[in-house]
């Protein structure tokens, strides 16, 4: 078990990134306070560290859903740039995948799909 001084100084440490610029609430520093207190900073580390995962999941599916959007798009001959909002287009005529947030990208994916379907039934 680690000491109640290296304790209070990861709380402090943890209540300061917490809170930022702001000013930490007054509390008493006791070992009990402490030990919540760390206990609470503990299950926030992993609850960090738990969402940071899945936000890279998330971004790397994405990733690879718009990589097989786009090789659909090129083995059919039917993308179409009017279909994707011409701030997605970059100067090279690529799509900006980093400017967008996910939710952007999967509205950017249906749209895509949606052409590629109705590209699919006129074929």
């Amino acid at each position: 078990m680690e000491p109640l001084e290296e304790r209070e100084t990861q709380v402090a440490a943890w209540l300061k990134k917490i809170f930022g610029d702001h000013p930490i609430p007054q509390y008493e520093v006791n070992p009990r306070t402490t030990e919540i207190l760390h206990h609470l900073s503990e299950r926030n580390r992993v609850r960090d560290r738990d969402v940071y995962l899945v936000v890279e999941d998330l971004k790397q599916k994405a990733s690879e859903y718009e990589s097989e959007g786009a090789t659909f798009s090129q083995r059919h001959g039917c993308f179409s740039v009017s279909s994707v909002p011409s701030s997605t287009i970059g100067e090279t005529g690529k799509i900006k995948a980093t400017d967008y947030t996910f939710e952007e990208k999967i509205g950017i994916l249906f749209r895509l799909n949606a052409e590629s379907i109705s590209c699919s039934s006129e074929n």
